[in-house]
């Protein structure tokens, strides 16, 4: 039976934190529009049963009345845990007593990584973005939500760090993925507020007891690597928040720059015009060889295949092919750059 949580039985504490959600939310930090329609909105929650989920579920009910949003969740049961199914019927009785609708689905998750050859975290990825894209249509949300928090952001950093990501997707994850009309509004805010927030309105959260598998490396990340920064530099998931905004302003940035030499889409892959290519500083090349090669389809240029290329366009090396992951090849020819797609060049 439904509970309705509002802003103004809360704790005052808490009451703000929901406030610096819902402003975070509206306007995420060096997003690119459009913004998420929040106010009016259809608001789909995802929702795991963990405490950033549950977290996320307390602030949105809280919210939707001053946001006269419509609220409904979508959780999936991956199959893998005999805990599983009491995961799920946490979630159901947590809907209920919020007075959300929710669409709960169980899927193999390990006969889908096993079909689909690849790891069961990414099978379990890819059945949850699909959940939640069938969902979203179903429904009409204006707008999916995840419970990604700060502690999450400092995890994210490091394994894009250890992966060898640049900057500035090092810095992590967007909050605002208008393609994909996916918002993460917790970005910014502490699990341990999180934490406080869903105990202080007498609710509890499922432990996913996977979290703690040192064979995972997100679990080495956060269970070993991230605590031994803690020793360091106590505050380092706010040290993160603040890199993530230096990086967002970069991002946005680059993107207007790169905008001045466009990739060019026909049947044939994708290219980019040669003189207008030189006429760029290397560190604006550089990002736009690499954005043509990853549109051109799965597979992430290494540093030293993207500096050959711009080597040979620089020297105007007509008829230069370079290999590239995903069996894609860069093809240098007289006035233009070609990448090509993989099933292409076989």
């Amino acid at each position: 039976m439904a509970t309705p949580l509002r802003l103004q039985t809360l704790e005052p504490r808490m009451a703000r934190l929901c406030l610096e959600v819902e402003s975070f939310a509206r306007e995420p930090f060096g997003s690119p529009p459009p913004l998420p329609r929040l106010q009016g909105g259809r608001l789909l929650l995802s929702l795991s049963g963990g405490v950033d989920s549950t977290a996320l579920a307390v602030i949105f009910a809280c919210l939707a009345p001053r946001l006269e949003a419509t609220l409904f969740a979508a959780h999936l049961d991956h199959g893998l845990r005999g805990e599983s199914v009491e995961d799920a019927a946490h979630v159901a009785e947590l809907c209920d007593r919020l007075g959300i609708h929710l669409t709960s689905e169980r899927r193999d998750v390990a006969g889908l990584a096993a079909e689909r050859k690849i790891g069961v975290e990414e099978a379990g990825r890819e059945a949850r973005t699909e959940l939640l894209e069938r969902v979203r249509r179903d429904c009409a949300a204006d707008v999916i939500l995840q419970g990604h928090q700060l502690d999450e952001l400092a995890e994210d950093m490091l394994m894009r760090l250890i992966r060898g990501t640049g900057w500035p997707a090092l810095a992590g994850m967007e909050a605002w993925d208008p393609a994909r009309n996916l918002l993460r509004p917790l970005l910014l805010t502490p699990k341990s507020e999180l934490a406080d927030l869903v105990r202080s309105v007498g609710l509890t959260w499922r432990e996913d007891a996977t979290n703690a598998d040192p064979g995972c490396t997100r679990n080495r990340v956060r269970l070993d690597i991230l605590p031994r920064i803690a020793v360091e530099n106590p505050k380092f998931p706010e040290t993160a928040g603040g890199l993530w905004k230096l990086a967002r302003l970069d991002a946005a940035y680059w993107e207007e720059r790169m905008a001045s030499v466009p990739l060019h889409h026909d049947r044939d892959g994708i290219s980019i015009h040669s003189p207008a290519l030189r006429e760029a500083p290397m560190a604006l090349r550089l990002r736009v060889l690499k954005n043509a090669v990853e549109s051109a389809g799965p597979g992430q240029p290494l540093l030293d295949s993207l500096r050959n290329l711009d080597r040979a366009v620089m020297e105007k090396r007509t008829g230069v092919v370079v290999q590239l992951p995903g069996s894609k090849e860069a093809r240098v020819e007289r006035d233009r750059v070609r990448i090509v797609p993989g099933k292409m060049s076989r």
